[in-house]
């Protein structure tokens, strides 16, 4: 490319110059035979899957994740619910605060 041509982004020979500059920048981080050797991924696809599965199990609506608290309260109880044991049982038995509330009887009008 000819100094002092100022190109375009989109131009096809800046989007092929910078893909250049960073494989090399990168090349010593790129030994992909080596990672597979050593059963490394060299894909993404795991941790997208990761990512995923988090957003489906964990968020949705009705969770608040900016209250103090939220998002340590949303996944121990996502937890609880996805575990085999009796942890989401105990919790509700034990958790802090009445299950039901129940109202006083009020004197009906006709009564008094």
């Amino acid at each position: 490319m000819p100094e002092g041509l100022e190109l375009p982004k989109s131009d096809p020979r800046q989007v092929v110059s910078k893909s250049l500059t960073y494989l090399e920048n990168n090349r010593t981080r790129m030994n992909y035979p080596e990672y597979r050797r050593q059963g490394l991924p060299t894909m993404s696809g795991l941790v997208e899957s990761l990512i995923k599965q988090f957003n489906y199990r964990v968020k949705g609506t009705e969770k608040f994740w900016n209250r103090p608290g939220g998002i340590e309260a949303i996944l121990q109880n996502r937890a609880a619910v996805l575990s085999d044991d009796n942890r989401l049982v105990n919790h509700i038995k034990n958790r802090p605060g009445r299950p039901f509330r129940r109202y006083k009887k009020r004197k009906s009008a006709k009564a008094a």
